[in-house]
């Protein structure tokens, strides 16, 4: 056999290979974080979509080169998302490939639409250009619409970190999309008043800061209030109507607590020990210790930290946990300004590390915690878990520099002035949220209830989810003097949000619903390989040749084995 004949037959294998592969096809995932891979609660819903959901991504065009990646993995996903389900159809859009008028339309009709711009600077060997995007999309099926933002963006991460976390999160945040244009109704949850919790002004941005962003509560649920104290009045039994309240509060699927200030009497107890006994799920945010950075400039520089008894702590305790009366200070922290001088009679102020601030953050893989920034606490205290059948999984916990005060407590400005030693911070990862999870025993077993015939008194609870925070401020927004409302998590000393305060709340109250399990898709990791631009650059010349040059040695070597063996087998 000859040379050419060699050649004709790896032409003739290499062209049946790709006529065979177009009739038969299959797909194998050998990526090492599974990445093309569906998961089987995606399916699910997926297989829900009966009729044509068109898929519109604002995210094609010159893109820098993590945007690109981050364009292809959602082609990528969606061509998953088809081949699951035909009836999804997508495409993908350049905003800027219009003139100058009508891309300023577009772009005002996709913001009144819920998608956030962003403002790129390109960079090129020879200039810097600037360039508007929209790394989003918006969903359109039968009669309805739902836009959702693709884009992880965090401050405090590098633009590649923030690319990755964003690749990360196409599944969850496309199919949670997707879960609630096909669902006509939406799951209730309420923040509970009437023990001194913090106002709709205090919780506005975590509720409806945006109605079509995806990082609020909004988006997902319908958010009401409900007042534990407001009871309708039985005429006939001459009483409150406890059965009734009941049966009220366990319409929400979760119920939120936030940093009440009035302790809590038995009967607000017996209702909420008996919503979880019913299979509610509860996310309570308060606080260990009466304490204030206002108290400070109201002092003269301190004032004594005390605890703060809310009547909870028995409840607690019976569920397995236990809010300790102490303060965490943490190396790891935010600033505040402090005077330290005078220039023209105005106050000079300079910024210094207020270890009463602790920036926690989760050191494991939980779905709630996955990819958080650092959650800006205020006065936090520690949080200790009880041996019981409860499984307990903490979620938040200080640096490896941390340690504790006692209350009562003198807090002050001195510990500025004169800070403690370092070495006295040598407690690390003090547990300040955990979540519970399992089948509660009532703390009323075997104590005297309410009178009432009426109520359904349950002993024990089916599984069910807590969510125990030991700081109410994290969940808080600041007021201006005006009214509005800040951003969750913004440090007005510097000037700076962090948005891990609103991540870490969506994704507790999403856990805690559980809605189809979408919140486990969080978990999901992806290592992202950006190419290092100016290795690029310097060795462009040789990976040109390697591309060129290696596929030939490639087809070379494949002949010359070929004519070895004809030439043993002739010898």
């Amino acid at each position: 056999m000859n040379r050419g004949q060699n050649i004709f037959i790896i032409i003739i294998i290499i062209i049946s290979v790709n006529v065979i592969s177009n009739f038969y096809s299959y797909d194998l995932d050998l990526s090492q974080d599974k990445k093309y891979t569906l998961s089987d609660n995606s399916k699910k819903i997926l297989s829900k979509v009966d009729d044509i959901l068109t898929i519109k991504v604002y995210l094609k065009g010159k893109l820098p080169t993590g945007f690109q990646m981050l364009s292809s993995s959602i082609n990528d996903f969606l061509i998953n998302c088809k081949k699951e389900n035909s009836q999804i159809q997508f495409e993908f859009i350049d905003p800027n490939d219009n003139n100058k008028t009508k891309r300023q339309e577009i772009y005002t009709q996709l913001q009144s639409q819920g998608l956030f711009p962003t403002d790129l600077t390109i960079k090129k060997t020879s200039e810097t250009s600037r360039k508007i995007i929209f790394p989003g999309a918006i969903m359109y099926y039968k009669e309805k619409r739902e836009s959702v933002n693709l884009l992880e963006n965090n401050f405090s991460l590098s633009p590649q970190d923030n690319i990755n976390n964003s690749i990360e999160n196409i599944e969850f945040h496309l199919i949670s999309t997707i879960n609630k244009i096909l669902n006509n109704r939406k799951d209730n949850i309420a923040f509970l008043t009437g023990n001194g919790e913090l106002s709709s002004a205090q919780t506005y941005d975590i509720t409806n800061s945006v109605n079509n962003d995806n990082n609020n509560l909004n988006y997902y649920y319908n958010v009401e209030e409900f007042d534990l104290k407001e009871f309708e009045y039985d005429s006939i039994k001459n009483q409150p109507d406890i059965s009734l309240q009941l049966k009220n509060l366990n319409r929400y699927k979760v119920i939120i607590i936030a940093k009440p200030t009035i302790p809590f009497n038995k009967l607000d107890k017996f209702l909420i020990d008996q919503y979880i006994m019913n299979g509610g799920k509860l996310l309570l945010l308060i606080d260990g210790v009466n304490a204030s950075i206002d108290s400070i400039n109201n002092q003269n520089g301190y004032f004594i930290a005390s605890k703060n008894d809310l009547n909870l702590d028995d409840q607690l305790f019976k569920y397995g946990v236990r809010i300790n009366s102490d303060l965490v200070q943490d190396l790891r922290s935010t600033e505040i300004p402090i005077v330290t001088g005078y220039s023209n009679n105005r106050p000079i102020q300079e910024l210094f590390k207020w270890p009463y601030y602790p920036l926690i953050s989760s050191k494991n893989n939980h779905p709630i915690t996955n990819s958080l920034d650092g959650i800006k606490s205020d006065f936090i205290s520690s949080i200790d878990t009880l041996k019981n059948n409860i499984k307990k999984t903490i979620l938040l916990e200080s640096s490896n520099n941390s340690r504790l005060a006692q209350a009562p407590s003198k807090v002050s400005l001195g510990i500025i002035e004169n800070p403690p030693p370092v070495e006295s911070y040598n407690k690390e990862n003090i547990p300040m949220a955990v979540l519970l999870t399992g089948e509660f025993t009532s703390v009323f077993k075997d104590r005297i209830i309410p009178k009432n015939n009426d109520i359904n008194f349950k002993k024990s609870s089916d599984s069910t989810s807590i969510i125990i925070v030991s700081d109410g401020d994290i969940i808080a927004n600041e007021v201006s003097s005006s009214g509005n409302a800040f951003p969750l998590g913004y440090d007005r000393y510097i000037n700076y949000t962090f948005d891990g305060n609103k991540k870490f709340i969506i994704n507790a109250i999403q856990y805690l619903n559980n809605h189809n399990g979408l919140i486990n898709l969080r978990s999901k990791n992806i290592k992202l390989r950006l190419l290092n631009n100016e290795k690029i650059s310097n060795y462009r010349t040789s990976i040109t040749m390697i591309n060129l040059i290696f596929p030939i040695l490639i087809f070379l070597f494949l002949i010359f084995i070929i004519n070895q063996k004809n030439k043993l087998k002739y010898d």
